[in-house]
């Protein structure tokens, strides 16, 4: 059975939760492949350099030094429209304020906010949310 999602990116600076969130998001079958980036910083200068990407979903963390994930949204938002594809965004965050989820949930392509650590209710939801329709652009169900 194909994964609903061809690639997820992980977006974190804590090793730890890299480690379990990668390892449950392949575990759950929601995609064929995690990417994880560290730093805000990577992410962006990959997707940059990367406009044929398949990355179908972000998965976001704000609280990162020097570019946080409000900057990267900031970055993110300004790039080419083939940078950019159908990736959509989710915040994960350990951040349980809603001034957070307000502000993130303003963004275009932010389509929902999860609170660390994410787990397998929340990846089940996700895959009901998220599918890769024929054309190769991330869409609802």
């Amino acid at each position: 059975m194909t994964p609903p999602l061809r690639a997820i990116a992980l977006i974190d600076d804590n090793d730890a939760d890299n480690f379990f969130h990668g390892m449950l998001l392949e575990r759950s079958g929601i995609t064929g492949r995690v990417d994880v980036f560290e730093s805000a910083e990577r992410a962006l200068a990959w997707f940059v350099a990367s406009p044929d990407h398949d990355i179908d979903l972000i998965l976001l963390d704000i609280n990162m030094p020097r570019m946080d994930g409000f900057e990267f949204l900031d970055a993110f938002h300004l790039l080419p429209a083939d940078s950019i594809r159908g990736t959509r965004i989710y915040m994960l965050s350990s951040s349980p304020m809603d001034a957070d989820r307000n502000r993130a949930m303003a963004y275009a392509r932010v389509d929902g906010f999860i609170v660390k650590p994410l787990d397998e209710a929340a990846i089940r939801a996700l895959s009901m949310h998220i599918a890769v329709p024929d054309n190769g652009e991330a869409a609802e169900r």
